[in-house]
């Protein structure tokens, strides 16, 4: 009796938590939970990818490789859920800082947006933001940098033909890239005030 007692408590207990896991959690249920609202991501990046690569398969094709692409420095973001009116006043105002429209025209301008981008204008929305720095230095070392150490470009040419009456020819393609021509440095990337939305549809 008393196992089965307890396998019925863990068994409330275990159903309990799943009802909690599915249930949506607000900002104010996560101030209740942690003390604060929404949260806040840094990122000291640093990354490389040994290569990028295009090649266009057509007869005349050709392709072009980015080589050694790295990606260095900090990122500040804060992660916050916007109710609808938070939201919608948001967009608002970007587009009126944007466009220079007036408030009416961009709330015009944010609907039809809206609307094709498939928000239901009720949901709450996810907002990625990148906040500004208070001083140059801060913003500089808050700046990441991107750089690509070599560009090459190749043709392609088509070996080992197998032709068959009444049907297609097929060849394989081989790139054939020349020694790099140049090189792409973006110093300080700047996203501060850059906000993402984020919202089902």
């Amino acid at each position: 009796m008393t196992f089965f007692k307890l396998a019925t408590a863990a068994a409330l207990v275990a159903a309990s938590l799943s009802a909690s896991a599915m249930t949506q959690i607000n900002d104010e249920q996560l101030s209740t939970v942690s003390g604060q609202d929404g949260v806040s991501i840094v990122a000291d990046l640093n990354m490389n990818i040994g290569s990028f690569q295009y090649t266009d398969t057509s007869a005349a094709g050709g392709s072009v490789s980015f080589d050694n692409i790295s990606v260095k420095g900090m990122v500040v973001m804060t992660i916050d859920i916007l109710n609808a009116a938070t939201f919608t006043s948001a967009v608002v105002g970007s587009i009126a800082a944007d466009s220079g429209l007036g408030l009416a025209a961009a709330a015009a301008v944010a609907k039809d947006m809206g609307t094709a981008a498939g928000y239901d204008f009720k949901s709450d929305v996810v907002q990625f933001a990148f906040p500004a720095a208070t001083d140059a230095v801060s913003a500089r070392k808050a700046s990441p940098s991107i750089t690509i150490s070599a560009i090459k470009m190749g043709s392609t040419a088509i070996t080992g033909v197998d032709a068959t009456t009444g049907a297609p020819i097929y060849g394989a393609h081989t790139d054939d890239a020349g020694a790099s021509f140049g090189s792409v440095a973006i110093k300080n990337l700047d996203l501060q005030g850059t906000k993402v939305w984020l919202f089902a549809h």
